[in-house]
């Protein structure tokens, strides 16, 4: 079964001795970030994600800065 829990900070120290009590095994803690990561790592390595080369980026942030002064 997969479960999110939105604990409360206050009771981080009691959830966290919680589940360190459980049997080895018995729970699997992941970071929330790691799923993005990977599907967006994924879609970088097959060439789905389209990418603008650094130099290209920061003329274009340039322009925009120099555009409002």
């Amino acid at each position: 079964m997969t479960m999110m829990l939105n604990v409360d900070d206050k009771y981080i120290s009691e959830v966290e001795n919680f589940i360190a009590s459980l049997p080895k095994g018995a729970v699997e803690i992941k970071n929330p970030l790691d799923d993005e990561i990977a599907k967006r790592v994924a879609e970088y390595r097959s060439g789905k994600m389209q990418t603008t080369p650094l130099i290209d980026g920061l003329e274009s942030i340039r322009e925009k800065l120099v555009a409002q002064l």
